[in-house]
């Protein structure tokens, strides 16, 4: 392993800049073409897979020095021999396209411009960027990497059966007039340029060089501004995709990781490797991503022609044409992990339930009731229930409450005459003890929607007041109940509102009402329960 960078030597060449000889670039050349190369996933599992995996020994890499050091130590801290880079599919397949095109370069095509297009922290500059540069190694070819965050090139080239690097600073487009570029530019060189954030290719100019380019970018500033640069020329831009759950899993077992952390991670941030396999990583764009949400602070942007989205909260995914290539030159945006698609969902769902009304609306509660659950039932009203506990040092106001698993499901017609009689005489015939039969009230029977028998009955709302009067005392009447025979009435409401939902009573009702029962508040997750269903449909239209 190179433990240490050896000391960079400069020379003058007339006309440019002092290139600098970095042998430690010359070693990891050599290092990268010996790497240890394997595959690591089942084909079976996912077209994604297998990945191939390059165990690099190596403490530099060009355009990454301070990422190559830091990585080394955290390889060394998992007893992990090397840095790992981790060559996705979809990559091994680009590689090969943007090969094939570079030689019909050198054969007298026009279209010299490759970009290589994808959300940020994905593994296209330095994952990429290694299986790009290892194949034109191999083959003795050379290789310049511009990094603008670094504002560095260096020049990779064969000399006496060996690689050689040397270095130069990039400060203004005049480099790519001077003798140091000149000399190494050519049909035959390849040219990687790294972007850096507000700053895109910087002082790249298109007309002073000749060699092959690989321009590496998210969707952003960073390519629109690049796609003006090389405007009326010709190019070749293809998107590739986040990382899936299954080369995450890969990953995870590589770097000797939790499998479960890294999926729990991957609900927030979606495939973007870089935010989910470091805490310290995954911690800060959890804030991000929130902030973004929020509409503050929304940092990194994915551009969709002149309209502009977080990059936290939406994605761009590759829309191939051809079942065989995990790569597109069209693309779509997306939301960017299950994370959003919860929150965007939440956001429509809270506003179309409030919308609800009548059996369209009743269904969704009393879907949750007729299958049997436990959910938490909190005593109304809450003077009464602070009471309560306040005398017995008892928790009155919340408790588990268990609802039966029904077997059968009794409805009445709407719009038909003496529907409300009938749900009314049948529901008083139905026992305390018997649980076995969910019966759903007309919608335009007034004070209940529904009862599992005579003393349980169910009230559903979106409001979160509801009052309590006459209607309520006489059914309670009728259907038998007592100071000694108590019915329970649950009001079932959205969980959003379960906790200030309040009732009030009419007045001269207050007494009597909670003489003939017991009033409680349960909130049910309907956001989840959709997505649920929303869920099992679609596993069943898969596999369908």
């Amino acid at each position: 392993v190179l433990q240490q960078q050896t000391p960079a030597m400069e020379t003058e060449e007339s006309g440019g800049p002092k290139l600098t000889e970095n042998p430690a670039g010359g070693d990891y050349a050599k290092a990268l073409v010996e790497a240890e190369k394997r595959e690591a996933g089942d084909a079976k599992i996912s077209e994604l897979l297998p990945m191939v995996l390059l165990t690099v020994c190596t403490s530099f890499i060009p355009g990454f020095t301070a990422i190559a050091a830091e990585e080394e130590k955290r390889m060394k801290d998992k007893n992990i021999e090397g840095i790992l880079i981790f060559g996705r599919k979809c990559f091994l397949q680009v590689v090969k396209e943007f090969r094939r095109l570079r030689k019909a370069y050198i054969d007298g095509a026009i279209l010299r411009f490759c970009i290589l297009a994808g959300q940020s922290g994905i593994g296209k500059s330095l994952a990429f960027s290694q299986i790009y540069m290892r194949e034109a190694f191999i083959q003795g070819e050379k290789v310049a990497f511009y990094s603008v965050r670094e504002d560095t090139i260096y020049l990779f080239r064969m000399e006496d059966g060996k690689y050689t690097c040397q270095q130069a600073e990039v400060n203004d487009h005049g480099f790519w007039k001077t003798k140091a570029w000149k000399t190494f530019d050519g049909r035959s060189a390849h040219l990687i340029i790294d972007p850096a954030p507000s700053q895109g290719h910087k002082y790249f100019k298109v007309h002073l060089v000749e060699a092959f380019v690989v321009y590496l970018t998210s969707p952003n500033s960073e390519l629109s501004n690049f796609e003006k640069e090389i405007r009326g020329l010709t190019f070749k831009r293809f998107f590739v995709p986040t990382l899936a759950i299954e080369e995450s899993k890969v990953i995870a077992t590589e770097l000797k990781e939790s499998q479960s952390v890294f999926l729990e991670r991957f609900q927030r941030t979606g495939g973007k490797l870089r935010d989910f396999i470091w805490k310290d990583r995954y911690e800060h764009f959890k804030a991000c991503q929130d902030n973004a949400w929020a509409g503050v602070q929304t940092g990194e942007y994915v551009h969709l022609g002149d309209l502009k989205v977080s990059s936290r909260i939406f994605s761009d995914q590759p829309s191939p044409t051809d079942e065989t290539l995990l790569y597109s030159e069209k693309y779509v945006i997306v939301a960017q992990s299950e994370w959003v698609k919860s929150k965007i969902f939440q956001v429509y769902a809270a506003k179309h339930f409030k919308n609800l009304t009548g059996l369209d609306g009743e269904k969704w509660f009393f879907a949750k009731i007729y299958k049997g659950c436990k959910l938490l039932a909190r005593r109304l009203p809450k003077n009464l229930a602070d009471a309560k506990k306040k005398k017995k040092n008892d928790d009155r106001e919340i408790k588990m409450h268990e609802f039966p698993a029904h077997s059968t499901l009794k409805t009445f017609s709407d719009g038909v005459e003496g529907q409300i009689d009938k749900c009314r005489k049948h529901i008083k015939q139905v026992a305390e003890d018997q649980k076995a039969e969910l019966t759903v009230c007309p919608t335009n029977y007034p004070p209940i929607d529904g009862a599992t028998n005579c003393r349980t009955l169910y009230q559903v709302t979106i409001s979160s007041k509801k009052s309590v009067g006459k209607a309520y005392v006489d059914e309670l009447k009728f259907f038998g109940a007592s100071k000694s025979k108590k019915a329970r009435v649950f009001f079932l409401v959205p969980q959003s509102i379960a906790e200030y939902f309040s009732i009030s009573f009419a007045k001269d009702f207050k007494k009597i009402a909670l003489e003939l029962a017991e009033f409680w508040v349960v909130g049910i997750d309907l956001i989840k329960m959709v997505e649920d269903a929303q869920k099992k449909k679609s596993k069943i239209t898969a596999s369908s």
